[in-house]
């Protein structure tokens, strides 16, 4: 068996040291290594935010989602549609309205063509104008109320109705205002085709 001299055991030791400085080297370099990932880490970490600087999405989710929830109401609503009348309402409602224009049209005649008994005198002068304006006044009011009264008039019948009693309140505030007799007069020859128009419709 030979002998082993210190010279050839040397060697030995030598590359069991540098061995072992191999697989101890990774481990050394490990530490800087890591330290350099947790830098980067940090580095590119998005930063938390809180609720505060979110709130203006949330508050335009809330506003569309409002906006959808109106839409699907108006959609789905019900469509009222005119309430339908029977031939017989139907002609109640008319001669009720025509019976009706027929009395403020005479109201209006019969005030509006008084004559002052008393001739000149002042206070039988206002008193004849104070009936006027309350006819006009007073039957464009009447006429109103009958049409609010008679849903079932035809509808034709109810705007010829409607402009008659604007014409008529609007004569008698022109009086009461002093308005000018160019004005009136224009007012007077509507009066009479609306009049006119009336008594075709209910005829």
């Amino acid at each position: 068996m030979p002998d082993s001299s210190p010279t050839d055991l040397a060697p030995e030791s030598g590359r069991r040291r540098s061995r072992a400085a191999v697989a101890e080297s990774p481990k050394s370099h490990r530490p800087a290594e890591s330290a350099v990932e947790d830098s980067r880490g940090e580095a590119h970490r998005p930063a938390k935010r809180g609720w505060k600087s979110r709130w203006p999405t949330f508050a335009a989710l809330a506003i569309a989602v409002l906006a959808l929830a109106i839409a699907g109401l108006a959609w789905f609503r019900p469509v009222h549609s005119a309430p339908a009348f029977t031939a017989q309402q139907t002609a109640d409602a008319k001669t009720n309205v025509c019976t009706a224009s027929a009395v403020a049209r005479q109201a209006v005649v019969t005030n509006t063509h008084l004559v002052n008994p008393r001739g000149n005198d002042q206070i039988g002068t206002l008193a004849v104008a104070a009936n006027a304006r309350l006819a006009l006044l007073g039957g464009g009011a009447y006429l109103r109320d009958r049409l609010d009264a008679e849903p079932a008039t035809p509808a034709d019948l109810a705007k010829a109705l409607k402009a008659m009693a604007g014409t008529m309140e609007q004569l008698g505030i022109n009086y009461l205002a002093g308005s000018t007799s160019s004005a009136q007069d224009l007012l007077r020859n509507n009066l009479d085709k609306e009049i006119a128009a009336i008594n075709k419709l209910c005829a």
